[in-house]
C-alpha cells in the first residue's frame, strides 16, 4: 500500500508527534508498504532523510502552552497538493488534521481515503472553539478518526463529536533497548529531555536538585526552547550542577536515555500521552514524573509519580529512585513497554487504513 503520512510540525524539531510518525513510518516500511512523510522544516538548508518530503518554512505559533512550529499559506498549499500528486497514495494519514498547517491543507486537497489522528490533550482549545464552524467541514472529510489516548479523544470529541478509534503511541523498542550509552562524563545523571518551555516543569526540577547536593548527581538537560536562558540562570543562581546539551540529533537520543540513572518528566500539564516515558522504559531507565493522567496512562506502575509543580516531593522521589527503587521501576518499565512496541501496534493502524479505503469504496470491514 502507498501511504502518505502528513506531519503538521517541523520535522527538524523534537516532539512527540514527530517521534510517533517517524517510528510508524519505519514500522510500515518493515511490513512492505511504500511510505512517504510530508512535513515542514525550520531550517530549510537541511536535507531531510530519505522518505521525507520537506514543504514550507515552519514558524513558531503559541498553542496549548507551547510553541508549535507549523507552516501555512498559498505557496505551502500548492506544494502540498503537488507532493500528494507525486506520491499518488492509496491512503493519506493526517496527524493533528485540524490545526492550521500541512495536515489541514492536505485534508482539503486530497480525494483519497484519509485517516486523521489526534494527539493533543488539554482542558479546552480556543482554536477549536473559535474555528469550529470551518473545521467541522474539514473534519467531515476524514474517512476515519483516531486518537492516541483517552485524553486526546476527549478533547477533540468535545468540539467535533464522532467515532474515534484509539491508536496508541508507540516506539521502536529495540532502537532504545540496544543503544550504546552516550558519554555524559563521570557520576550519576538525572536526564531531562524535551522542549524547554514552562509547561515541561524544568524550573521545578532545578529547584528539586538543590535538595540532592549530598548525592553528587548532575542534571543533564537536552533540548532547546524559550525557557532555556531562564533555566540556565536559575541553575547558576541556585548553584545546581547542570549540563545543558542543547538540541540533540534524533540518532543520539537513545544513547542519552541509556546513559542516565533516572529520567525525569516534571510536566505541569497538557500531556496527552508521553512518548518520552516509553523511550526511557525501553532503554531500561527508571522514571520519576508528574502525576498527570497522560503519564499514568502510559507508565502505570512503572514510574514514581509526584504532584506536578512541587519540588519537595520531586526531590524525595528522585532520592528514593537513586537509592535503589530504580531497579524495580526499570524492570517493570521494560515489561510494560512491550505493549507499546510498534511491532505490535502497527497492525491496528493498517486496519484503520483498510477501513478508510473500504468506507470510501462503500463497504466497511470489521475493526478490532
Amino acid at each position: 500500500m502507498r501511504v502518505a503520512l502528513v506531519c503538521p510540525y517541523a520535522w527538524d524539531r523534537p516532539g512527540g508527534v514527530q517521534s510517533h510518525i517517524r517510528s510508524l513510518a519505519n514500522s510500515l516500511r518493515g511490513r512492505g508498504h511504500e511510505v512517504q512523510t510530508i512535513a515542514p522544516m525550520v531550517d530549510r538548508s537541511k536535507v531531510p532523510e530519505a522518505g521525507v518530503t520537506a514543504i514550507g518554512h515552519a514558524v513558531g505559533i503559541p498553542a496549548n502552552g507551547s510553541v508549535a512550529p507549523i507552516a501555512f499559506g498559498p505557496i505551502v498549499t500548492t506544494a502540498v497538493r503537488r507532493a500528494l500528486d507525486a506520491i499518488e497514495p492509496e491512503v493519506v494519514h493526517l496527524h493533528e488534521p485540524l490545526i492550521p498547517s500541512l495536515s489541514l491543507l492536505a485534508l482539503w486537497r486530497t480525494d483519497v481515503p484519509t485517516v486523521g489522528t489526534f494527539h493533543a490533550a488539554a482542558d479546552s482549545s480556543a482554536g477549536y472553539r473559535l474555528s469550529r464552524r470551518v473545521l467541522e467541514r474539514a473534519a467531515s472529510r476524514l474517512s476515519v478518526r483516531t486518537a492516541v489516548s483517552d485524553e486526546a479523544r476527549a478533547l477533540v470529541s468535545r468540539y467535533f463529536p464522532g467515532d474515534y478509534l484509539l491508536t496508541p503511541n508507540g516506539i521502536e523498542v529495540d532502537r532504545f533497548k540496544d543503544a550504546s550509552p552516550a558519554d555524559l562524563g563521570p557520576g550519576r545523571k538525572i536526564l531531562f529531555f524535551g522542549r524547554l518551555e514552562r509547561r515541561k516543569g524544568l524550573e521545578v526540577l532545578i529547584q528539586a536538585m538543590t535538595r540532592l547536593r549530598d548525592l553528587d548527581v548532575t542534571l543533564v538537560v537536552a533540548g532547546t526552547g524559550p525557557e532555556e536562558r531562564s533555566a540556565r540562570h536559575l541553575a547558576e543562581r541556585l548553584m545546581v550542577r547542570a549540563d545543558f546539551l542543547g538540541r540533540v540529533d534524533d540518532d543520539d537520543v537513545p544513547g542519552l536515555y541509556k546513559a542516565a540513572d533516572v529520567y525525569c518528566a516534571p510536566g505541569l500539564g497538557g500531556e496527552s500521552f508521553g512518548i518520552v516515558l516509553l523511550e526511557a522504559m525501553a532503554a531500561g531507565t527508571p522514571i520519576v514524573c508528574s502525576s498527570l493522567h497522560g503519564f499514568r496512562e502510559v507508565a502505570a506502575q512503572s514510574a514514581a509519580f509526584v504532584p506536578p509543580g512541587e519540588s519537595g516531593p520531586l526531590a524525595d522521589a528522585l532520592r528514593e529512585v537513586l537509592g535503589g527503587w530504580g531497579e524495580e521501576l526499570a524492570r517493570k518499565g521494560t515489561q510494560r513497554v512491550a505493549n507499546f512496541d510498534w511491532h505490535r501496534l502497527v497492525g491496528g493502524v493498517e486496519l484503520t487504513y483498510d477501513r478508510a479505503i473500504a468506507l470510501v469504496a462503500g463497504s466497511t470491514p470489521g475493526v478490532e
